[in-house]
């Protein structure tokens, strides 16, 4: 009797055990089928932000260009010509800037390490108290979507830092390690409370979100007036996620 009861305890753990490998397995396939749901919606979105400028640029700023030139060649009184021809070299200015921001041309022309410095210097030109240091290593080769997700969250957490911050120093440090890249984007700045609100900003969800969609993690550290730290590590086998 205690011999079939052992075996009815050993059948029953065998079953359990098979059944915990393929929830095991269920569970790994649909975090892979998240990851590439979340990539493909990034890359969407890219793509699209990517056609916007273009038409901004191809568009809109040439229908600016050709106004600023109509404008100066016009028959206006002076006065009404000076304030027409501010007015189109504003709206051209802006245009330029939105068609920069959503898709730099620098990053398609010549890679993410050039199109930080360029990011760097735009912001640091609107706050010229913050210093924004960048580390990155000269021989960083990753494909054009790693580079857009290292690009995009620079943009995310360097914009917030000008806007919220206060800070006076910001660090940009991207890694590769074998096969993991690390990113780290801190600074001195007055910090906020990390509760579950804060989490669910748009700003931070947007770096998790795509931080996941490779695989990887976004870490963030931060305390009122502590400053701030945010680490993304990627595997660069995307496929094979971090545990």
């Amino acid at each position: 009797m205690a011999n079939k009861q052992q075996q009815d305890i050993h059948l029953q753990l065998t079953k359990l055990n098979m059944q915990q490998k393929q929830l095991q397995i269920q569970l790994r396939e649909n975090n892979l089928r998240m990851q590439q749901i979340l990539r493909r919606v990034w890359q969407l979105n890219d793509k699209t932000q990517k056609r916007i400028a273009n038409d901004l640029h191809d568009g809109v700023g040439q229908l600016l260009t050709a106004l600023v030139n109509t404008l100066a060649t016009t028959d206006f009184s002076a006065d009404q010509q000076h304030r027409a021809l501010a007015l189109a070299e504003l709206a051209l200015k802006d245009t330029r800037q939105i068609s920069r921001l959503l898709r730099p041309p620098v990053l398609d022309d010549l890679g993410l390490q050039a199109a930080l410095k360029w990011l760097i210097r735009q912001l640091t030109a609107s706050s010229p108290q913050l210093t924004i240091r960048l580390v990155i290593a000269e021989d960083l080769q990753l494909d054009e979507e790693l580079q857009v997700m290292v690009f995009r969250v620079c943009q995310e957490a360097l914009t917030n830092t000008v806007k919220y911050a206060q800070a006076v120093q910001a660090v940009v440090t991207i890694t590769q390690q074998q096969q993991l890249l690390t990113m780290n984007i801190c600074d001195d700045g007055v910090g906020f409370e990390l509760n579950e609100q804060a989490q669910q900003g748009v700003g931070i969800s947007s770096m998790q979100d795509r931080a996941i969609s490779f695989g990887g993690r976004c870490i963030i550290e931060a305390a009122p007036s502590h400053g701030c730290s945010i680490t993304i590590t990627v595997p660069l086998k995307p496929e094979q996620g971090l545990a």
